[in-house]
């Protein structure tokens, strides 16, 4: 009898230890299955054909939009806001440099439209896509603290609005950061944060400038990017005219 309650306590332990096993390998599983991309295809002015994908991360929208009447097809980082319903998408180049602004809204389940813009060329054609079927898995964009490091630039072509934010590490407890933006030009307008030393130990922070009340703002740094958002209002004063820190800034320099 008592081998027997032995035998049956072994049993039951054995199972109990499986079952919590199954249990963290299911939870470990869970965290780390990502979904997948919301699709688009369709037109440009009704004639360029382009596919769209993305992902969206509290509010922050992320994805490639590919070209498709280009003979290399290469997919184009984008990366944007969504807000009320409303996408602003911008297109980087490697350099930071913007070359095209996507914005529209989603009117149905299956149609998105708007319009494609170029800082550049300042041409402004009509955006019109559809509901793709394509399964493209969604990447993890998220990242860790040492290697949030390097220079961040965004450009709306040469004579628009341009900024820069760098960021290095001081000590195993500091880091040094600085911004710095124009307007666009001939009048460039400036905003800037000078050099100045955080203790940081996540990948995102709240500054408040100097000698002002109310001139908040957060840094959340991503894989590719950081995005920069007031979090009391427009900091009325603090910079230039029409002069802002705030936006997304594209990582180029590791």
């Amino acid at each position: 009898m008592k081998h027997l309650f032995l035998l049956l306590l072994c049993i039951s332990t054995s199972c109990t230890l499986q079952q919590k096993k199954q249990a963290k390998e299911v939870k470990k599983n869970a965290t780390t299955t990502l979904n997948n991309d919301i699709c688009w295809s369709g037109t440009l002015n009704a004639k360029i054909p382009v596919f769209l994908h993305y992902q969206v991360l509290d509010s922050v929208v992320i994805g490639e939009l590919t070209y498709l009447n280009t003979k290399a097809k290469k997919p184009i980082p984008v990366v944007g806001t969504l807000k009320n319903g409303n996408y602003r998408i911008l297109e980087f180049a490697k350099d930071g440099n913007i070359t095209g602004i996507l914005t529209g809204t989603q009117n149905t389940d299956t149609n998105f439209s708007g319009y494609w813009f170029s800082p550049k060329t300042r041409k402004n054609l009509s955006l019109n896509l559809t509901k793709s079927d394509s399964i493209i898995p969604s990447k993890s964009n998220t990242t860790v603290l040492k290697n949030i490091y390097g220079n961040y630039r965004y450009q709306y072509s040469e004579s628009g609005y341009q900024g820069e934010f760098s960021i290095s590490k001081v000590d195993h407890k500091n880091s040094a950061f600085s911004i710095f933006s124009v307007t666009n030009a001939p009048a460039r307008n400036m905003a800037d944060v000078g050099i100045d030393t955080i203790s940081l130990h996540t990948t995102e922070f709240l500054y408040t400038i100097p000698d002002t009340d109310d001139c908040e703002f957060k840094v959340r740094f991503f894989k590719d990017f950081l995005q920069i958002n007031y979090t009391k209002g427009f900091c009325d004063g603090t910079f230039g005219h029409n002069a802002t820190i705030e936006g997304i800034y594209y990582k180029v320099k590791h």
